[in-house]
């Protein structure tokens, strides 16, 4: 079974959900994951939010830490990326993972030390290329 370096933050890279699906179903019988997107929405739709960017980098934040030392696989994380919200997620993640070991599985690409979430057409697409003390696999990469 896949291992974990020494990095508290692993992405694992593929632009096809199914592939990142059947990842972490294989992962889960070994470790915790969580749908940040299912219990993030169940947490916004109970409360009164004016500023959602703060709010959710608290909740996330604090959901996480609840888990550490991990490591926590996360999943579903497409609800940050909404530009209503206004987050960076990987900075998010870079936060967070200081205090819990984090797999988080990234439906994007890296190619070129250039990473990106969803594809370019997409209209929540995003890319980062400051990547310095994250750990990022393919899928195929991560099963070996």
């Amino acid at each position: 079974m896949w291992t974990l370096k020494s990095s508290s933050l692993t992405l694992v890279v593929d632009p096809d959900i199914q592939a990142l699906t059947q990842f972490q179903m294989r992962l889960s019988r070994e470790w915790n994951a969580v749908s940040v997107g299912t219990n993030l929405s169940s947490y916004l739709i109970s409360e009164e939010v004016t500023d959602y960017s703060q709010t959710i980098h608290k909740w996330l934040d604090g959901y996480l830490r609840e888990k550490a030392p991990g490591p926590v696989i996360c999943i579903d994380i497409d609800i940050l990326f909404y530009p209503t919200f206004n987050l960076d997620p990987l900075t998010l993640f870079r936060q967070i993972s200081r205090h819990t070991k984090l797999i988080i599985l990234w439906p994007g690409s890296y190619k070129d030390g250039v990473l990106s979430y969803a594809v370019p057409e997409h209209q929540h697409y995003r890319s980062w290329k400051n990547l310095e003390g994250v750990e990022i696999k393919g899928v195929s990469d991560a099963l070996q």
